[in-house]
């Protein structure tokens, strides 16, 4: 019996050790699988992370080793004319600040939208128990189906508020402005942004607590407690490899991402969830750390920085299709279809798969939201401000260049000595200014040993090339120089001037449109998927909808805020109508400060009114329409006395007017008559005044001649 036992020992025993043999040699399948999958992607990927070293090295404001090589050996100026920092880091600017204003969310959750339940808000068809029998409320009213319409609506919406509220809470602890930004960084750089997310992140919290023994003894005691909840990564495009073949983010089979990790960082995944201990310890135990990380290098050497050699691991992270055989192989527990594909997780070091797990969303979607400044045709990786500005900028540090080249050559002439005629006093050939001569033959002319030459500036025409080239990066970055932030000779208007900037935000607003398509929807809507999946506030939960709404902060701000502060002042007269408390907010929103610190929310002017004030009563509310009524009849007949001065005032010039005519006529009549008076007697002046000297001249001739006397 003892020897049975003994054997049968030995049979579990070697049936567990075949067991394990057989999960490690799948493991060890697996992740030379996985490692040869992701050797083809980064192969694939290389001529991309070539482009990257370019474009980073262009915002740098650094040649190439070549380019600088060739630049010595040909005695030319090396300096380099950066205009692409100043692009990029525009570009940058601008969409963060048009994404993520200052205290406002770019996003919104909004309930589904029923039809029927839009068309039931206007039926009034009375509801019925399963009696048959009328539904009545409690103050005896029928109830109709209207009503029971618009409180589903109502209800919907209170949930769907409160389900953003949860978001927005979680968002706001993941620091996702933050995160977002330096998505954005990457896109306008490199053309590509990645964000990862929903990922699970654990916030350990600690707590003290009472606990009271037996004999009635109290005690604290520290409890740890482990608090999870969805944040979102930035993913470094260097360490993102997306199935190369795919043009698009839903096209790719599998994904892949590298953690880079020292030996400490890697032990310490020993005993987390899901990591299987004894491949950690292969790993450790190799001695050969495969690292493909050369770009690390490159970067270094852009910045100046002299290359080391890497001793970290490249741990990769796999999303993708995995088999039955290979989770349960990682200890995963599956069902019994073999034929079932699952989508999971693995993570592997060295072609050794260290953990797998099946995807933890219901919706299988991959956790992977890609934005690209320029979109690629042709892969998923687009086009940075680097890349779109490369020949413009190539054209102007060659026009610097030859400028300040050609500056330095026309500066002074070019002096040629004449060795055999002269030497000079002082041994030294430079030519200085009272610099002193000798003449080595007398017989000689001196103009022989000296002769200079001038060499033509061509400055005037090589900043026409320069102006030229700064003008194409204008047009090819489609980033004028008024969204950079310089006005130039634009109009000086606020009007104006937020008309130019609408004007100029045209391809901004492609952008912002782009990013709410590619990263604000898709990540907000497994947040969204996630809270229905994992929360458990039942109260949140219902069919909405994502709301990417970046685009609606593209108004002029400037004009935005004077309606908004025009419709402030008008808002009191027509208070029934408005919601004041959220037209200021609004309205503070504009003028770039925080609204939360300055305005009451909702909750404490409803506790201020609860607290400070009872109820209105009938009465009150009688004289409150009351007031209302006398204001309204107040304005109306301010309105009417207006009107009749207007009308009065109408009159009155009408017969002014009247009044300036009929002096007229008659200063004109009066004219004419003075007129014709001056004419007659100004006539009989004249007869008598020939009279009297055709009288005069015949006296004179009488006495004259003698005669007539």
């Amino acid at each position: 019996m003892d020897y049975q036992e003994t054997d049968f020992e030995m049979d579990e025993e070697e049936v567990a050790l075949q067991e394990r043999v057989r999960m490690t040699e799948l493991l060890d399948l697996l992740g030379s699988r996985l490692q040869s999958k992701v050797d083809e992607q980064v192969r694939l990927r290389s001529q991309i992370e070539q482009r990257w070293i370019e474009d980073l090295r262009q915002y740098q404001g650094k040649y190439s080793p070549d380019k600088e090589e060739n630049l010595k050996k040909a005695g030319s100026s090396k300096v380099f004319a950066n205009i692409t920092r100043s692009k990029t880091n525009a570009a940058e600017a601008r969409l963060s600040d048009m994404l993520f204003p200052t205290d406002d969310r770019n996003w919104e959750i909004s309930p589904t939208p029923i039809p029927e339940m839009a068309m039931d808000l206007m039926d009034e068809t009375p509801v019925t128990n399963e009696m048959g029998e009328q539904v009545m409320t409690p103050e005896g009213a029928p109830v109709e189906k209207r009503d029971m319409a618009a409180g589903m609506i109502s209800a919907a919406k209170e949930a769907s508020a409160a389900m953003q509220t949860e978001m927005d809470d979680q968002l706001n602890e993941a620091h996702f402005n933050t995160t977002c930004r330096e998505v954005i960084r990457d896109a306008v750089r490199l053309g590509v942004g990645i964000l990862k997310g929903p990922v699970v992140v654990g916030k350990t919290k600690k707590r003290w607590s009472t606990v009271t023994g037996e004999m009635g003894q109290t005690a604290q005691v520290l409890s740890i407690i482990k608090d999870l909840k969805p944040s979102a990564e930035r993913v470094d495009p260097w360490d993102f490899f997306p199935d190369m073949s795919a043009r698009k983010v839903d096209e790719a089979e599998f994904f892949f991402q590298r953690h880079t990790m020292n030996k400490r960082q890697l032990r310490a995944l020993i005993g987390q969830p899901a990591f299987i201990e004894e491949q950690i310890k292969l790993v450790l135990q190799d001695n050969d750390i495969l690292n493909n990380s050369s770009y690390i290098n490159d970067l270094r050497s852009i910045n100046g920085y002299s290359q080391s050699d890497s001793n970290n691991y490249e741990l990769w992270e796999y999303h993708g299709e995995i088999s039955k055989d290979d989770l349960e192989a990682c200890g995963c527990e599956v069902s019994d279809d073999p034929l079932k594909v699952y989508e999971g997780v693995v993570w592997f070091v060295n072609g050794r798969a260290v953990k797998a797990e099946i995807n933890m969303m219901e919706t299988e979607e991959r956790p992977f939201s890609v934005f690209c400044w320029e979109e690629d045709e042709g892969s998923i990786f687009g086009f940075g401000i680097p890349y779109l500005m490369r020949d413009a900028q190539a054209a102007i540090n060659g026009a610097w260049r030859m400028i300040l080249d050609n500056g330095g050559l026309s500066v002074g002439p070019q002096t040629i000595i004449n060795r055999e005629l002269v030497e000079p006093a002082d041994g030294n050939w430079t030519v200085s200014p009272k610099k002193l001569w000798y003449m080595t033959d007398k017989n000689r002319n001196v103009h022989e040993a000296f002769g200079s030459f001038d060499i033509n500036s061509h400055i005037s025409e090589l900043n026409s090339v320069l102006s030229t080239a700064k003008s194409l990066a204008d047009e090819e970055t489609s980033l004028p120089i008024i969204a950079q932030g310089e006005q130039g000779t634009y109009t000086r208007t606020a009007t104006g001037m937020s008309l130019l900037m609408n004007s100029a935000n045209v391809v901004i607003r492609r952008a912002v449109k782009n990013y709410d398509d590619s990263i604000t929807k898709p990540f907000l809507t497994r947040l969204y998927d996630w809270n229905m999946q994992f929360s458990n506030k039942e109260e949140i939960k219902g069919d909405y909808f994502v709301d990417a709404r970046g685009s609606s902060a593209l108004l002029a701000k400037e004009i935005q805020a004077q309606n908004l502060i025009q419709m402030l002042q008008v808002a009191p007269a027509y208070g029934q109508f408005f919601k004041i408390p959220e037209l200021l907010r609004k309205t503070v929103q504009s003028m770039q400060l925080d609204a939360i610190a300055l305005v009451k929310t909702d909750e404490e002017i409803k506790q201020e009114q609860a607290s400070g004030q009872q109820a209105p009563n009938k009465d009150q509310m009688l004289m409150q329409l009351e007031q209302q009524k006398m204001q309204i009849d107040m304005q109306i007949k301010q309105a009417e006395l207006q009107i009749d001065q207007a009308e009065l005032g109408f009159k009155h010039q009408q017969l002014e007017s009247d009044r300036e005519m009929q002096l007229m006529d008659a200063a004109l009549d009066r004219d004419k008559t003075v007129a014709q008076i001056q004419s007659k007697t100004g006539l009989e002046q004249m007869k008598a005044s020939t009279k009297h000297e055709l009288f005069n001249k015949e006296a004179e001739l009488k006495l004259a001649t003698g005669h007539g006397i």
